[in-house]
């Protein structure tokens, strides 16, 4: 049997035809059953966004700078019997439009490794001490960023009335905190955390930068 493109486009488009994709857009989001959904999850991530001081305000373009592209990403969480459970927009920057040296400097952010981390757990079990884990929703938003980002103003984001008078591409929205997508997000939240910590008296070393203790008479953490 010999497999050439057209067969290959025709399997594929059987299979596609009868999937429920996401869809890519605000645009696709309106023309489906669901939109309310859509549109409920576009404003609860825009809330989320306001709540956490990421966007500063809706100015002109300022001259010479070409402000970061967005996208909105589209999914649906299902739970274990494979029904949508919830509805979730994410707003994400379009991280390959920024200048290096111009909108970013530094991107590194340190990892840790797998045996670092078998190490951390043999640890606790030698040591009989209690583990805990933990998750920082939206993490990245917390990130202080270290140069000054235009964004184009995403859609479904109200322009102020002092910026209705001009087309919205020549308004930009100045963001305030690291955003996902950005190239520098990671290092961002990185700077954040690390320097809580080492504030509330943890310390770490440079040679494993992910790995903060904390000594006290007690014990440690």
């Amino acid at each position: 049997m010999i497999i050439d493109n057209i067969f290959a486009f025709l399997v594929a488009t059987e299979i596609i035809k009868d999937d429920d994709i996401e869809p890519c857009s605000i645009d696709e989001c309106k023309q489906r059953q669901d939109w309310p959904k859509w549109k409920d999850a576009i404003q609860a991530e825009l809330d989320s966004l306001e709540k956490r001081s990421v966007f500063g305000p809706i100015v002109p373009t300022p001259p010479n700078v070409n402000p970061v592209g967005y996208k909105w990403i589209f999914t649906r969480k299902r739970n274990e019997k494979n029904e949508i459970a919830r509805y979730k927009a994410r707003l994400v920057a379009q991280g390959f439009s920024q200048r290096p040296g111009i909108d970013y400097v530094e991107t590194y952010s340190p990892v840790m490794d797998a045996i670092t981390f078998r190490y951390l757990i043999s640890l606790a079990v030698s040591e009989k001490l209690e583990m805990r884990l933990m998750d920082v929703i939206t993490a990245y938003l917390y990130g202080e960023l270290d140069t000054d980002i235009y964004m184009k103003v995403p859609e479904g984001l109200k322009l102020p009335d002092a910026a209705r008078n001009r087309p919205r591409a020549m308004s930009s929205i100045k963001l305030r905190r690291s955003l996902y997508g950005l190239k520098q997000s990671g290092r961002m939240w990185y700077n954040r955390l690390s320097k809580y910590l080492l504030k509330e008296g943890f310390t770490n070393d440079p040679i494993c930068p992910c790995v903060f203790i904390k000594k006290s008479e007690s014990g440690f953490a």
